[in-house]
C-alpha cells in the first residue's frame, strides 16, 4: 500500500470521533519559507474540509471514496505564506450521519506540511485543535439526502477572536490519535475555484407571516435509527421555519438601514460553491440568508418570499446571529443558487460584498463556432452543468444530493470522454463501488443504486445496477483499460446471481424486489410482473457482461432474452410495456409508454429495417411537439431517461437535424432561464442535473460527424 505521510498521524478531539456534526478546527502555524521552497499539505479525512493559510481561503476537500477509504489530498501553499510566519487552520466537518453524501464512519483527520518535500508540520504533534465555537451544532438535516444545513453564532466580529492568529487560544486542545486508516490517491483534478459577484436586484421591508402550512420533509420528520439526525424537539435553530414566516413587501431600497428589510440578489447563472457576505453590522441582529436557483412569481396568496428556501426539498436557509462589529462570513459547504435573499431582523447593517466562489471541475472547452445560436446557449449551459457535477465524482445534482448515482453515471462518463478524451472521473467513480465488500444492509449480490453512499433502509433499484454492467462496457471500449473490469468480476457475478433468482421460465425476470425504476412517468405504474424495459436492459446488461469477460453462455443468453421479449412484448403496433401473472399464465397489460418504445430501439430489439412503421411514427408524431390527442393510450415520455434515449436514437441512425432541433425545443428554455440544465421539463426539482450534460455528447458528435 502507497503511503502518503511521512510522519502524520490520525487524530480527533478526545471521546468525539462519532459524535455528530462537530465542526473541528485544527491549527498549526508554518514558519517562513523561502522564496524559491515548494510548500504543500498533506490532507485525509473522513469528513469534510476548508484550508485556510494566513486567512485566505485555500481548498475544500477531500475527493471521495468507498467506505473504510479516503483520500489525499496535497495542495500548494507557496502563493498563500507570509514573510515571517503563517497560521495554517483546517477545519473539519465530521457529521457522523448517513446519508447519499457522504458516509457515516468515525471522524478524524491527517495532515502534513512538506518544505521541498521534507515535513515540518504534522497532526500528532504540531496541530492543537478545537471545537469551532461559532457553529451552532443542533440543526436539523439539509434534505433527505445530505446532513445538518448550517447556522451560526457570532457575538463578535468574525475572524478578529484570536483563533487566526499564532497564540494559542485557551480553548484549544492537543488531538487525539484515532486507529490507522486505508489512504488512497486522489486521482481526480483539483476543483476550480472562480470568483461571482452578486447584484442586487430587489429590496424591502419584513413582515411577520404565517404560512398556511409549514414545509416539513421527511429529512425533518423522521429521524430515527435509519435516518440519523437531531429530533425536532432538540433543534436549537430552523433557519427555513423562521425564513416562511417572514412575507416580503418590496420597496425598491436596496438597503438595510432599519430593522426588517431584505435584498435579493442574483448570480450570473445557476452556481455551486461557498457564499461569501461581507458586512459591518450597526447593532446585533440575525441575518437569514435563503437561496434557490429560480426566482418565483409573486403568489396571489401571498408567497412569504420570491426565493423559494423549500421548492427543492431542502433546506435552503442559514441563519446568522450577529454582534455589532464588521463580519466576513462564508459558507462551510457548497450549495447551488442563482438567487439569494439576505433579510435582516432585530438590528441595522450595511452589506459591502455579496460574492461565491465556484466549486467545480477545471474548465473544459468545446468548439461551438459550428452551431446555430440557440445550440451554443445549451452547449454552454450543459458545460456548466457537467462542470457542476464532475468535481470528485459524478454526482446527479450539486445542491439536493451531491451523490453519485448510477445510470447518471453512464451519460456522465460519455460525456467526459467525449470532452476530455479520458476517463478520469468515471475510473474514480467505478472504483469507489469496489471498496466496501459486502454492502451494508443491501441484498447478497446486489451494488448500491448510488454510492459513495449509506442506504440504512435498505432501498435500492434493480435497473440502476443493470445500467453500472452497462458502463463498464463501455468504459473498457472506450479506454482500452481492462483492468478495473476484472477487478469488478466478483461483484459482476454475484450480482448476475441475484438477477438468476427472479428469471421466470422464459428467462425473462420477473416480480423484481425493490425500486424498480425505468423514469419519473406513467411508466413507472407499469414496473409488475414482468417489466418489458427492464428485460430490454437486462439483455443489453448480459450482453454486456459477456462482452467485458468472453463469456460466450452469456451472449446466447442475451439473446434469448431479446427474442422473449420480442415476442411478449410487440402487440404489432406498439411495445407493451408489461405483462401480469394471471392464473398462472402472464398477460399482457395492454399498458403502453413512450419510453418503452424508445427503450426497444436504443438497446436494439427494434431497429428501423425490423419495426419501420413505429420507427418513422416516433420520429414523426412523438417527441416535443407531440399533441395530446395524438395516440392518447401511449403515455409521454419524462427528459430522464426517455426523451434522451430519443435523441440518442435519432443521433444513432442519422437523423441529426431532427436530435439537434429536439434538443433546442427540449433544452433552451433551461437554458435561458439558469444558465443550466434541469432534471425534469419543469421547475419542480433540481436546475442542474448532471446526465443533462449529455446534450455536450450530442453536439460533439454532431460537430465531428459535419467536420
Amino acid at each position: 500500500m502507497e503511503t502518503f505521510f511521512n510522519r502524520a498521524q490520525p487524530v480527533w478531539l478526545d471521546g468525539l470521533e462519532e459524535t455528530p456534526y462537530i465542526r473541528a478546527e485544527f491549527k498549526t502555524v508554518l514558519p517562513a519559507a523561502g522564496d524559491s521552497a515548494r510548500v504543500t499539505v498533506r490532507i485525509a479525512t473522513s469528513g469534510v474540509y476548508q484550508l485556510y493559510a494566513g486567512g485566505c481561503f485555500v481548498a475544500y476537500g477531500p475527493a471521495r471514496a468507498g467506505k473504510g477509504h479516503f483520500r489525499v489530498d496535497d495542495i500548494p501553499l507557496s502563493r498563500f505564506l507570509h514573510a515571517e510566519e503563517t497560521v495554517l487552520i483546517l477545519e473539519v466537518c465530521g457529521y457522523c450521519v448517513n446519508s447519499f453524501y457522504l458516509q457515516n464512519q468515525p471522524s478524524f483527520v491527517q495532515a502534513e506540511v512538506l518544505v521541498d518535500g521534507k515535513s515540518v508540520r504534522w497532526t500528532g504533534e504540531h496541530f492543537t485543535v478545537r471545537a469551532n465555537p461559532w457553529v451552532v451544532r443542533k440543526t436539523q438535516r439539509y434534505s433527505f439526502q445530505r446532513p445538518m444545513v448550517e447556522a451560526y453564532r457570532y457575538p463578535i466580529p468574525y475572524r478578529q477572536d484570536g483563533f487566526y492568529q499564532p497564540a494559542r487560544c485557551p480553548s484549544e486542545q492537543i488531538p487525539k490519535r484515532t486507529a490507522d486508516k486505508r489512504l488512497l490517491a486522489r486521482t481526480v483534478p483539483y476543483p476550480q475555484y472562480e470568483r461571482l459577484e452578486a447584484r442586487s436586484v430587489e429590496g424591502g421591508r419584513l413582515e411577520p407571516f404565517t404560512p398556511k402550512a409549514y414545509w416539513r420533509d421527511r429529512s425533518f420528520l423522521e429521524i430515527g435509527e435509519k435516518l440519523l439526525g437531531f429530533p425536532a424537539e432538540k433543534l436549537e435553530v430552523s433557519a427555513v421555519k423562521d425564513c416562511q414566516e417572514l412575507r416580503e413587501l418590496p420597496d425598491g431600497r436596496l438597503d438595510f438601514d432599519e430593522p426588517g428589510r431584505y435584498v435579493i440578489y442574483e448570480l450570473p447563472h445557476n452556481a455551486s460553491g461557498f457564499l461569501e457576505i461581507e458586512l459591518a453590522c450597526f447593532s446585533p441582529l440575525t441575518l437569514y440568508v435563503s437561496f434557490d436557483e429560480l426566482l418565483m412569481e409573486r403568489a396571489a396568496d401571498g408567497r412569504a418570499s420570491r426565493v423559494d428556501c423549500t421548492r427543492l426539498d431542502c433546506a435552503n436557509a442559514v441563519r446568522y446571529d450577529l454582534g455589532a462589529g464588521r463580519h466576513s462570513l462564508r459558507f462551510f459547504e457548497p450549495y447551488t443558487m442563482k438567487y439569494l435573499r439576505l433579510a435582516v431582523v432585530g438590528g441595522t447593517c450595511a452589506v459591502e460584498a455579496v460574492g461565491l466562489t465556484e466549486y467545480k471541475h477545471p474548465p473544459l472547452e468545446l468548439d461551438m463556432a459550428g452551431l446555430t445560436p440557440e445550440l451554443r446557449i445549451i452547449g454552454l449551459a450543459a458545460l456548466e452543468t457537467f462542470r457542476q457535477n464532475a468535481v470528485d465524482l459524478f454526482t446527479d445534482c450539486p445542491s439536493r444530493e451531491r451523490a453519485g448515482w448510477l445510470c447518471d453515471s453512464y451519460f456522465s462518463g460519455r460525456v467526459e470522454y467525449a470532452l476530455t478524451g479520458g476517463h478520469t472521473i468515471e475510473r474514480a467513480f467505478l472504483e469507489n463501488f469496489l471498496h466496501e465488500e459486502p454492502y451494508t444492509a443491501l441484498p447478497e449480490g446486489m451494488v448500491p443504486m448510488c454510492y459513495p453512499a449509506d442506504h440504512y433502509d435498505g432501498w435500492f433499484t434493480p435497473n440502476w445496477a443493470l445500467w453500472l454492467l452497462l458502463e463498464l462496457d463501455a468504459y473498457r471500449r472506450e479506454s482500452g483499460d481492462a483492468d478495473l473490469p476484472a477487478r469488478f468480476h466478483g461483484k459482476v457475478s454475484a450480482l448476475l446471481r441475484y438477477f438468476e433468482r427472479f428469471e421466470n421460465e422464459d428467462g425473462l425476470l420477473e416480480k423484481l424486489e425493490g425500486w424498480v425504476f425505468i423514469e419519473w412517468s406513467r411508466a413507472n405504474e407499469f414496473v409488475q410482473d414482468v417489466n418489458y424495459p427492464t428485460n430490454m436492459l437486462y439483455a443489453a446488461a448480459l450482453a454486456a457482461v459477456g462482452r467485458l469477460y468472453g463469456d460466450e453462455a452469456l451472449l446466447r443468453k442475451a439473446d434469448r432474452v431479446r427474442s422473449a421479449v420480442l415476442v411478449q412484448s410487440f402487440d404489432g403496433e406498439f411495445f407493451v410495456d408489461n405483462a401480469r401473472r394471471v392464473d398462472g399464465r402472464l398477460e399482457r397489460t395492454g399498458m403502453i409508454s413512450e419510453t418503452c418504445q424508445y427503450y426497444a430501439f436504443f438497446f436494439k430489439l427494434a431497429t428501423p429495417d425490423t419495426h419501420t412503421k413505429l420507427f418513422e411514427r416516433l420520429l414523426s408524431e412523438f417527441g416535443p411537439q407531440r399533441e395530446a390527442t395524438v395516440w392518447p393510450q401511449v403515455c409521454p415520455s419524462a427528459p430522464f431517461i426517455g426523451n434522451y434515449l430519443r435523441l440518442d436514437i435519432c443521433m444513432q441512425y442519422g437523423y441529426r437535424q431532427q436530435a439537434m432541433d429536439n434538443v433546442v425545443e427540449y433544452f433552451l428554455h433551461m437554458a435561458q432561464m439558469t444558465g443550466t440544465l434541469w432534471e425534469h421539463e419543469d421547475i419542480r426539482a433540481s436546475c442542474c442535473h448532471g446526465f443533462a450534460s449529455y446534450v455536450l455528447y450530442w453536439l460533439a458528435t454532431d460537430l465531428f460527424e459535419k467536420g
